[in-house]
């Protein structure tokens, strides 16, 4: 059943020691953090969405002031990274205004009511209902330098492309898949024993995990049932899956909306295991936390982030290009696979990028790794009302 759960966030500060903030963090202590320069932008952002604040707009301070660029960017949390546009903040001195968001049905609720920004990064089986939506401008690939260097399967993913133009760049991908404790469940190590029955084990009832997410709950429980085309699957189809997800119910510990809670819980042993992306396997590793990364037998799920250029900013043309072509350089592309553990949509980032992380990561070989796993495509809308509405009577116990 579903637990509530305290929110917290690990945060390594500029001196190298761990500071665990949580709801409970006294605000002074936040202030004199923030006024020492202990915290960066994103360490910021996770403490405010760890605590309820879902979009956060920077600049907060007064050192972050962005005169020089009229681009505003509304991206998930990491994303703002002044790593991640190192050509945009030479040519124009800073980074973009960001916003954040934590959740795709929020960004684009929120785009529709009218909020003004210059480009957006959804998942890309978003981009449909942001063209749908009116909210969209084609990118012209001739602008885009990188254009040819690019994975194919990631430009021609479902949505990208329709009547001949190109609605979306992607960017960053990545794989959804389980992070556990070997050392607490080591019949499922190795990768002959990756399997996403992990999470329905009785052998770990309440030290399981899952994501607060229908899309990803109906991935994994198609994937264990063998249903061949989820995004259009029958009622029959949505019935099995719903007695699945019941039978999964009743041996979790929560359904996670923090990915920082769910590490610090597998890093305590709270959890045993549980659905994660790249970037947590990559930060666990890092604080030295035993933990294995699966790739399940029954496949592993790939996500893409693109960008996308809306109508409603006031930035240029040669800005909002810029910043694209900065975002898809090599370089930029490096620091997103080593720090974060996602994949680059720039095939030569692979090639500078570190070996041995690239190897724990699981990214020896990207293109075979993208075309081997399921993309994160697009539900055929009434499948995902259905199955959204299945998904919240589910957590509400009945």
């Amino acid at each position: 059943m579903r637990r509530s759960h305290r929110a917290s966030v690990l945060l390594r500060n500029q001196n190298g020691r761990i500071v665990k903030m949580s709801k409970k963090m006294e605000l002074n202590r936040f202030k004199d953090m923030l006024a020492d320069g202990q915290l960066n932008r994103r360490q910021i952002n996770q403490i405010l969405v760890s605590v309820g604040i879902a979009t956060v707009s920077v600049p907060l301070i007064g050192n972050w002031a962005h005169a020089a660029t009229n681009l505003y960017l509304y991206t998930w949390a990491v994303y703002d990274s002044p790593e991640l546009h190192p050509a945009y903040i030479e040519k124009y001195g800073a980074t973009p205004n960001v916003s954040i968001f934590a959740d795709n049905d929020e960004a684009v609720l929120k785009l529709q009511a009218g909020y003004p920004s210059d480009i957006a990064v959804p998942t890309s089986f978003m981009v449909g209902r942001y063209r749908d939506a009116g909210l969209l401008e084609p990118i012209d690939t001739s602008r885009i330098e990188a254009w040819g260097d690019l994975f194919e399967e990631l430009t021609t993913i479902t949505g990208m492309v329709v009547d001949g133009k190109q609605w979306a760049v992607p960017w960053a991908w990545g794989n959804s898949s389980i992070i556990f404790r070997p050392d607490l469940a080591p019949e499922y190590s190795g990768p002959e024993n990756n399997s996403w029955s992990i999470l329905w084990d009785p052998k770990y009832s309440g030290r399981l995990g899952q994501r607060d997410s229908v899309d990803a709950v109906l991935l994994q429980a198609s994937l264990l049932l063998g249903i061949e085309d989820p995004f259009h699957m029958s009622d029959d189809d949505l019935q099995r899956i719903r007695t699945k997800l019941v039978e999964q119910r009743e041996h979790l510990r929560y359904y996670w909306t923090s990915d920082a809670d769910m590490e610090q819980a597998i890093a305590s042993g709270e959890l045993v295991a549980a659905y994660a992306w790249n970037s947590s396997y990559a930060r666990l590793l890092k604080e030295g936390i035993p933990v294995e990364w699966m790739i399940p037998k029954e496949g592993i799920l790939t996500w893409c982030d693109a960008q996308v250029l809306l109508n409603s900013g006031s930035a240029s043309d040669d800005e909002k290009y810029d910043f694209l072509n900065a975002t898809l350089e090599p370089i930029a592309g490096k620091f997103m696979i080593e720090e974060f553990g996602f994949g680059s949509a720039n095939k030569l980032a692979f090639d500078i990028a570190d070996k041995q992380l690239m190897e724990e990561f699981g990214y020896t070989d990207p293109q075979s790794l993208i075309k081997g796993s399921v993309l994160f495509d697009t539900f055929d809308p009434s499948v995902r009302d259905k199955a959204s509405a299945m998904f919240e009577e589910l957590k509400a116990g009945f």
